[in-house]
């Protein structure tokens, strides 16, 4: 889930902050397109950034640099202020974007952007997804928070190589709060982030598919909790059913093709059938109804190639309790060489397996061990 410059704004936004170049300052009387922007954005900005204990100016940098003071095509087309990649509610938008490869390289692709209904929805998901971080680590952006981070330049460096592959972004946020005086929108962000707390939708819920063929076993103590054809507690109406009617025992094993995350609660729930047959009648059920192989994560830095046989990349271990989803081959990728930052020991019916996070400049994934030919 990392986040990229869209293709336009790249050079848009340097200009802006004063950094194609060491002749080039950038004036401090705003246009009149700045200062409609700072007028139009400063109070929803300093209400969103409070409530989950951001830095206000530090949003407002984001939002001006994202959306190129909000002239971007994809802030006028689908109220994407943030250049947040996916879907929201199942809307989206292509658009060409500039990223950054592991070697610091500048290049362009096509990606989905998520379709706002409103400016105040798409500051509110930058916020949870700076509050809420990503599926294998809620910390990811936690350099960001408030009583992490001592000074709007923290929090503005901790978005670089996390939120953004740009290696100055943090630099070009800095430079627009200073030269703009957007840290004065902080003043009031301690006092108020007392008093608020984020609003959150107790039935909304993220949902994450994933690949066929994973598996899982009913835990010593799935008796104590029900089985249901909805998610408790989301939108739809959820039907209870009893394990006598479907049939239960300890260490059953069940396939799993999705997880539900219930964004208040903050617990996870998983689709389940009881037979390997996709078109088997599919429940939900909460996480501790499971058991599944236990997956360790550490770091781990190294270097690599891949092999020239086809071995799936995931965007999480496949049979863990993330679910995975397939993102490509090793086959598909541009070429062999990868960095690895993580390594996973994954132990299932008492045989373990090693997984490696890689990366090669466009995709972020986890492969099985074998697919990687030579380490250094």
């Amino acid at each position: 889930m990392r986040k990229r410059l869209l293709l336009g704004l790249l050079t848009v936004s340097l200009v802006a902050c004063g950094l194609t170049g060491v002749g080039h300052n950038t004036s401090a009387n705003a246009s009149a397109t700045t200062d409609k922007f700072i007028s139009t954005m400063s109070t929803p900005v300093k209400t969103v950034a409070n409530q989950y204990k951001l830095y206000p100016s530090v949003m407002m940098a984001q939002a001006a640099l994202e959306s190129a003071w909000g002239t971007s095509q994809l802030s006028l087309d689908a109220n994407n202020y943030f250049g947040i990649k996916g879907s929201y509610n199942g809307a989206s938008v292509s658009m060409k974007t500039a990223e950054y490869n592991s070697s610091g390289q500048l290049y362009y692709t096509t990606a989905n952007f998520k379709k706002y209904p409103s400016i105040n929805a798409s500051m509110t998901d930058n916020a949870e997804l700076l509050r809420n971080g990503t599926a294998w680590d809620p910390n990811y952006y936690s350099g960001t928070w408030r009583e992490n981070a001592a000074t709007y330049e923290a929090a503005a460096n901790a978005l670089t190589g996390t939120y953004a592959t740009a290696p100055n972004y943090g630099a070009s946020l800095i430079n627009l709060i200073q030269t703009y005086g957007f840290a004065s929108l902080d003043g009031s962000s301690s006092a108020t982030t007392t008093t608020k707390k984020p609003t959150v939708d107790p039935k909304k819920v993220d949902y994450y598919t994933g690949a066929n063929g994973q598996t899982a076993t009913l835990s010593s103590k799935y008796k104590s909790y029900a089985i249901y054809n909805h998610i408790k507690g989301s939108t739809y109406k959820a039907t209870r059913y009893s394990w006598l009617k479907i049939g239960g025992w300890q260490d059953r094993p069940v396939w799993i093709d999705a997880r539900g995350h219930k964004v208040k609660a903050k617990t996870n729930w998983y689709r389940v059938r009881f037979s390997k047959q996709t078109t088997s009648k599919k429940y939900w059920v909460y996480s501790k109804t499971l058991t599944f192989p236990k997956t360790s994560y550490a770091d781990y830095k190294k270097k690599g190639e891949v092999s020239t046989t086809s071995y799936p990349v995931f965007n999480h271990v496949f049979n863990s309790a993330y679910i995975a989803k397939q993102l490509t081959t090793t086959k598909d990728l541009a070429k062999n060489a990868v960095t690895i930052d993580k390594k996973a020991t994954h132990v299932q019916s008492g045989i373990t397996t090693t997984w490696y996070r890689i990366k090669d400049g466009k995709v972020d994934g986890w492969v099985d061990s074998q697919a990687i030919s030579k380490l250094s």
